[in-house]
């Protein structure tokens, strides 16, 4: 196994890059620029990002994070063909794009990884979703607004790295307990990868409740949303192996995108 001192790994929730407050003229390359300036981070596992997707400017936001961070590998695992909120199908097979891919001609939407780390290989797992959905405040143009939301296909994407390290990143479901049996089938599963594993996400799960579920630790405790003044953790990086002593964890600023924070972490 290759040294991993110095290893930095980040999750954003990016919410397809939409500027808080809607108002505001920053983008996702300037947002993506102030993070990697604070992080230099090696991996960076993305929730909420769009491929194609006409609100987002029709290009593929896991390809243009990676070209910011200079990584030679991605990969893309959508969710669903259309947008969120509209007219969409979910995606039920083991669907992964990653930098060698023939993307489809398609509006997608999903979850993905960007790593400067050579990857051993990819791995996709569907974990389904929620029968019924549930109210939700949803970012607005002008103020937060509260909307009935559907349930969407959830998965989680597995980078295993030539380094030893397995990092996945996932966008659980936010209907309480399904949430919950989700995240304890993604770890079973990631569990029998070899070398160290590290966790990454969304997971819709307040009160430092994911690795405590999951029985994993957790690398980053602390209020990640809503962004401009975060009360409540729903994203996550934690380790099966590695405890926060073994780390060196930010939360970040609001750097004007998002209604979440980043969060990254550096093995010492």
């Amino acid at each position: 196994m290759a040294s991993t001192s110095g290893f930095t790994v980040t999750s954003w929730n990016l919410l397809h890059g939409m500027a808080i407050p809607p108002q505001s003229s920053i983008t996702l390359p300037e947002a993506l620029v102030k993070l990697h300036d604070d992080s230099n981070t090696d991996v960076i596992a993305l929730q909420e990002v769009d491929v194609q997707q006409k609100r987002s400017g029709h290009g593929n936001q896991v390809a243009e994070i990676a070209e910011i961070m200079g990584a030679k590998h991605w990969a893309f695992a959508p969710s669903m063909f259309g947008t969120p909120g509209e007219k969409w199908h979910g995606v039920k097979d083991a669907m992964v794009f990653d930098q060698d891919s023939t993307l489809p001609n398609d509006a997608m939407y999903g979850i993905g990884i960007v790593s400067k780390v050579p990857v051993k290989r990819w791995h996709r797992i569907n974990v389904g979703k929620a029968p019924l959905g549930m109210p939700l405040l949803v970012a607005g143009d002008k103020r937060p607004r509260l909307i009935y939301v559907s349930d969407e296909p959830r998965s989680a994407l597995v980078a295993e790295l030539e380094n030893g390290i397995s990092v996945t990143t996932t966008h659980l479901s936010f209907v309480p307990i399904k949430n919950a049996q989700q995240l304890r089938k993604v770890a079973k599963w990631v569990e029998q990868l070899p070398g160290i594993h590290i966790m990454t996400g969304d997971f819709n799960l307040p009160w430092g409740l994911g690795p405590k579920i999951a029985g994993w630790k957790d690398l980053a405790e602390g209020p990640t949303y809503p962004s401009w003044k975060p009360s409540i953790e729903f994203d996550y990086i934690m380790s099966k192996e590695l405890s926060p002593k073994d780390v060196t964890s930010t939360i970040h600023e609001h750097y004007g995108i998002s209604d979440h924070r980043a969060i990254t972490v550096t093995i010492n």
